[in-house]
């Protein structure tokens, strides 16, 4: 049975559009057109074409490659090599899009849990943090790059926001002991990388918002609330980047928000403090 443009584009269910499209491409070519009126026909051969090629576009083919299968394979047997191939590629594909859901998971979770800017001292409980770690002798100007290698590394199995702990009694110019950290919920196989608990406990806190020129300013306060209750400074210190630059946009540095944290140890008394002190500036002197 041969059948008009038309009356093939009702059965078939297919615009007419459609089918000169697919006749252009070399997709799907009418049986015959009249020499005289142009008019395209069609028959059940041109039919059986049009399902397979709706079944090939459910798989998710396009119509370039479904003419490449149509013009090299003529039946289900032979084709299974390709689709064997096609599922494998299919395979890669979810494995790289759940690689970038967990990657933009990480960030909701990470961009969402930044608190207010508070600006006052707050005393607080901080739970122990299992953590992937770099730590160095150097400067400031350093932090960055060991940060960027924790992140590209740990994005995914991220438990919180970066900060780097300074593990010297007072600071040094050239070589601070500077501990760049990422709480993590498991290890991921990098080399190089610390892998340790940081013990929790009562911490004196300040957030301090904007950039880090004027971080000092949050550093005295602390350091003048633990004097003035004869309370020793103990090292690490704590800054933990709640807010700077992004991760992908480079952000407003006077949005900045890092929350500074000294560790609170109010067992020690005035005498082994004052002596404690003397002899850390005494080393360093």
């Amino acid at each position: 049975m041969e059948y008009s443009i038309g009356d093939f584009s009702k059965i078939c269910r297919l615009g007419i559009k459609t089918l000169r499209y697919y006749h252009e491409i070399g997709l799907l070519i009418p049986t015959r057109i009249d020499v005289f009126t142009s008019y395209r026909y069609y028959n059940e051969k041109n039919l059986a074409r049009v399902q397979t090629i709706n079944r090939l576009k459910e798989l998710g083919f396009s119509l370039e490659t479904i003419k490449e299968i149509l013009e090299k394979y003529n039946d289900d047997r032979s084709l299974i090599a390709y689709m064997r191939t096609r599922l494998a590629e299919v395979d890669e594909e979810m494995a790289e899009n759940a690689a970038i859901r967990e990657k933009i998971e990480a960030f909701i979770r990470s961009e969402t849990s930044i608190p207010e800017p508070e600006g006052e001292l707050t005393v607080k409980e901080v739970p122990d943090l299992f953590m992937a770690s770099i730590r160095f002798k150097g400067q400031y100007s350093e932090i960055s790059r060991h940060m960027t290698r924790l992140s590209e590394i740990f994005n995914t199995v991220a438990n919180g926001p970066a900060f780097c702990l300074y593990h010297d009694e007072h600071h040094a110019d050239e070589n601070m002991n500077i501990e760049c950290c990422m709480p993590i919920r498991k290890k991921m196989p990098a080399a190089g990388i610390n892998y340790t608990t940081l013990k929790g406990g009562k911490m004196v806190s300040i957030m301090h918002e904007g950039d880090y020129s004027t971080i000092w300013k949050a550093y005295q306060k602390i350091v003048d609330y633990l004097n003035k209750r004869n309370l020793p400074i103990m090292p690490p210190s704590r800054e933990i980047y709640l807010k700077g630059a992004g991760k992908i946009l480079p952000g407003d540095p006077e949005k900045y928000l890092t929350e500074i944290q000294f560790i609170l140890n109010e067992n020690e008394d005035a005498i082994t403090k004052t002596i404690r002190n003397k002899i850390a500036v005494n080393i360093h002197a």
